[in-house]
């Protein structure tokens, strides 16, 4: 009698009892009688030729599905703890070390370079996030001669609108710049620190071609520095732009951004060379041409906002040489046109290109703002001559003023209406910083901020009653001498006439505010919205305590092991390392505890039906042939090596192992192919 298992019934037996197996082994098999084996089915497991089959003890698809949801929400947690621990590190890290920015302005009468240094603002007293200071001044002449500037700062002359075509001259007015912008930022910040060319009213007064072509040689320049630049940093920016950033770089110097306060911000009047930019907060919610809105935190304001080209100093000056052009002027012996000016001094005797003098309109007046096609005259060539008359040099600035003058608007009376403003405008109101231009003046005059426009007037009559030589030697050189006696009577008619502001609405600004510095200030805002999540200006580590954080790493390193656990238990059996179960050898005598060897099989019983009749499971052996020992035979559908053990016991019970078409098993430590085992009967 053969009892014989097939290595394909393998799955269906399970390990014998070690006690049971030992008293089998010893007593029934030294009695000659072969005691039927127990067999017990494998969970999940299916005999292969067994006639009743127990249904699969799987794990139900509830038990699945809690148990995806449960490593889908660990995982998530996970990824979500490590972002802000991340993020916040990352913020942490960036508000240690400072950036900068390089904004130049390109205005009418030269170039200037700004430089700010800004970091996150960790005052807790401030509630505006951002802290930002300018770096660097002018530096100071060898000679130790005093400069009569008003502002102290890198500055090169002419203006770009002065240098069509001139490709020479516009790298040497921009290349200085830089290099003064490069000693003062650290050069490990210079790949990173971005550059902006911002061109004024003096090229936007230019025809298209001959902007376009600034900017393009500009742009060529800058990416050639050793500073952050793109091709849309590089462009002129509107009027209303420029009163915008003016407004902001005003109310952030005087800490009124960011603040709940229900106290009115302060309007902006920033004159330049060749226009005037108003900007004033308003109750006012229509909309219209002027409206912007901007809003900082919580706070939200409304704006008006407009710029009045032609009304900047260099430009109101030019305007007043066209009237007197068109009123008083005559044809000189050599053809040049002399014109004889209120309010320059007794004694001055120069050449002039008036823009605004040429071309003409038709009906004889000046045009508006000077911009021509590119094929007209740029200008006209004139003779000023100093004659002054202190009441007719004011009535000549008022007239510069009045906007009926210099356009087709009906007639204004400029004692009851804002005359340099267009009817569609809004009249400003509230209380006004007078910044650049306005300050220029006071500073030339030796005023103060606190000094009224009576006091400049007085200046003014008294600088026009000298002599052009003691005036000229009377102040530090510096450019436009000799237009300070209009300019004078012209910024007090501008205030009082041409916006209808009183003397108690205007402070005179200082000298440190420019409207480059709204430029960096949204620039930094818009960086540092991208890095930290914003509420009301509360800063993310301001609002989480770091200890906080540290119990949530704690936590992600629990939901990793919790994950890893998770999706170990998820993977599928089919992708596991099968293996066989190991056997028991019995031997005569007494039983012999089964090692954990991969090598060793568990000893398989016969079953035992109903009847008391053995029954052996199949075995894929040939039909009539003498099983032998390691014999080769052919099976179901292949060959097979059929391994046999023979007992020494009296029964010559065999056990025989059927390795089918398999080829090779896997164990957990790796690969085990069937090898030929003798016999030891």
């Amino acid at each position: 009698m053969r009892l014989s298992s097939s290595l394909q019934d393998l799955p269906t037996f399970s390990r014998i009892d070690a006690l049971e197996r030992g008293s089998s082994t010893g007593s029934d098999l030294v009695s000659g009688r072969a005691k039927p084996i127990r067999t017990l089915q494998r969970d999940g497991a299916v005999a292969s030729f067994s006639k009743e089959k127990t249904p699969p003890s799987s794990p139900t698809n509830r038990k699945k599905c809690m148990r995806a949801a449960g490593c889908a929400i660990a995982l998530f947690l996970l990824v979500f703890f490590i972002y802000a621990s991340l993020r916040y590190f990352h913020v942490f890290l960036s508000e240690g070390s400072p950036e900068y920015y390089v904004i130049l302005d390109c205005g009418s009468t030269g170039t200037r370079v700004y430089v700010y240094e800004w970091s996150v603002n960790h005052d807790d007293g401030n509630t505006f996030p951002i802290a930002l200071k300018p770096l660097g001044n002018a530096p100071k002449k060898k000679s130790g001669k005093l400069t009569g500037r008003a502002y102290q700062r890198m500055e090169t002359e002419p203006g770009l609108n002065k240098l069509v075509h001139n490709e020479t001259g516009l790298k040497m007015t921009i290349e200085p710049l830089l290099r003064m912008a490069e000693k003062l930022i650290p050069r490990r910040a210079h790949k990173h620190t971005p550059a902006f060319l911002y061109a004024t009213a003096g090229v936007r007064k230019l025809p298209s071609a001959d902007s376009e072509w600034l900017l393009d040689k500009a742009w060529d320049i800058l990416k050639n520095s050793s500073f952050l630049c793109s091709r849309d940093r590089v462009k002129i920016i509107s009027g209303m732009d420029e009163a915008y950033y003016g407004w902001i770089a005003l109310n952030h110097h005087l800490n009124m951004l960011g603040t709940s306060s229900s106290k009115m911000t302060y309007g902006s009047l920033d004159l330049g060379g060749s226009s005037l930019q108003v900007t004033f907060e308003t109750d006012n919610s229509i909309q219209d041409e002027t409206s912007m809105s901007l809003r900082i935190g919580s706070i939200s304001h409304q704006l008006s906002a407009y710029s009045l080209s032609g009304y900047g100093l260099n430009d109101a000056f030019d305007k007043s040489v066209a009237h007197l052009v068109k009123k008083l002027g005559g044809a000189a012996g050599n053809g040049k046109v002399q014109v004889k000016h209120p309010c320059l001094q007794t004694g001055y005797k120069e050449d002039y290109i008036c823009s605004y003098c040429h071309p003409l309109k038709l009906d004889g007046s000046p045009s508006v703002g000077g911009k021509t096609t590119g094929k007209e005259k740029q200008g006209m060539a004139v003779e000023l001559i100093g004659m002054p008359q202190w009441n007719e040099c004011s009535a000549l600035a008022k007239l510069t003023v009045n906007l009926s003058e210099w356009s087709n608007a009906s007639s204004v009376d400029c004692n009851t209406k804002p005359c340099a403003l267009p009817s569609t405008f809004p009249q400003p109101h509230g209380q006004f910083y007078a910044m650049s231009g306005f300050y220029v003046v006071f500073k030339f005059f030796n005023l103060t901020a606190d000094a009224t426009l009576i006091d400049v007037l007085n200046r003014g009559q008294e600088f026009c009653e000298k002599t052009w030589k003691v005036a000229k030697s009377s102040v530090p050189p510096q450019p436009f001498i000799e237009q300070y006696c209009f300019r004078a009577p012209y910024i007090t008619s501008l205030l009082r006439e041409g916006l209808q502001i009183k003397d108690n609405q205007v402070i005179i600004d200082s000298g440190s505010i420019t409207w480059t510095l709204g430029v960096a200030l949204l620039e930094a805002g818009q960086v540092l919205s991208t890095r930290i999540d914003i509420q009301g200006y509360r800063i993310l580590h301001r609002e989480i305590n770091p200890n906080i954080l540290i119990v949530l790493f704690l936590i992600s390193i629990v939901l990793v092991i919790c994950a890893i656990l998770c999706v170990s238990n998820s993977i599928p059996r089919s992708f596991r390392k099968s293996y066989l179960p190991l056997f028991r050898q019995n031997s005569a005598g007494s039983p012999v505890l089964s090692m954990g060897s991969p090598f060793r099989f568990h000893l398989w019983s016969h079953i035992t039906s109903g009847d008391a009749r053995t029954k052996t499971p199949l075995s894929p052996t040939v039909a009539g042939s003498e099983p032998h020992p390691f014999s080769m035979s052919h099976g179901l559908g292949g060959s097979s090596v059929q391994l046999m053990e023979s007992s020494r016991q009296s029964l010559g019970v065999y056990h025989s192992y059927s390795v089918g078409s398999l080829g090779q098993m896997q164990f957990s430590s790796g690969m085990w192919k069937p090898e030929l085992l003798y016999d030891t009967m």
